[in-house]
């Protein structure tokens, strides 16, 4: 309950349990237009320092795996961009170079191995002024934060976590699993 409070507390009101729920219903009925921009970049901030980083890890691939291939392309080269910056700490020896770099597990891998390395790295890649124009990437980011919350608090069907129970979270763009 702690990370929930983490992630979903503060503002006015100070109600995590509500913040959390506007989350999972936004999520739930695919509409996230309501939730603000920087409420969402915030939120996806304390999720990253506070959840567990296996259940991060799973967040994000189940975010990923939700996003249209090009979007996890755009998403891979910045992190290998950043892993071949030698000003950069992220390092991440799992690139392949070919498809596999693009699976959403491994993925989360990446962003697993970034929030140990280099956390800012997360927000840059995901968040920041320019990702949030990306409606992809604030739907990826609220996710990850309503994943991990609905795996704390043991929603049902937790084991395919809040995106899992969402399949029209993308809208009309289809399911574009592997």
């Amino acid at each position: 309950m702690d990370i929930l409070k983490n992630v979903f507390g503060g503002g006015t009101p100070d109600n995590h349990e509500q913040r959390y729920q506007q989350y999972q219903q936004g999520y739930a009925g695919g509409n996230y237009d309501h939730l603000d921009d920087q409420d969402v970049s915030d939120r996806y901030q304390r999720t990253v320092q506070h959840a567990p980083p296996d259940m991060l890890a799973q967040a994000h691939a189940e975010a990923f795996d939700r996003l249209p291939p090009e979007e996890r392309r755009r998403i891979v080269e910045q992190l290998r961009r950043a892993n071949d910056d030698p000003r950069q700490p992220y390092r991440y020896d799992g690139f392949t170079g070919g498809q596999d770099d693009y699976n959403p597990q491994r993925m989360g891998d990446m962003f697993g191995q970034a929030q140990r390395q280099q956390p800012d790295l997360l927000q840059q890649v995901l968040g920041g002024g320019g990702a949030m124009n990306n409606p992809l990437a604030k739907m990826a980011m609220a996710g990850v934060a309503a994943a991990v919350a609905g795996k704390m608090m043991g929603s049902p069907g937790s084991g395919g976590g809040i995106l899992g129970q969402a399949g029209g979270m993308f809208g009309g763009l289809g399911d574009n699993r592997r």
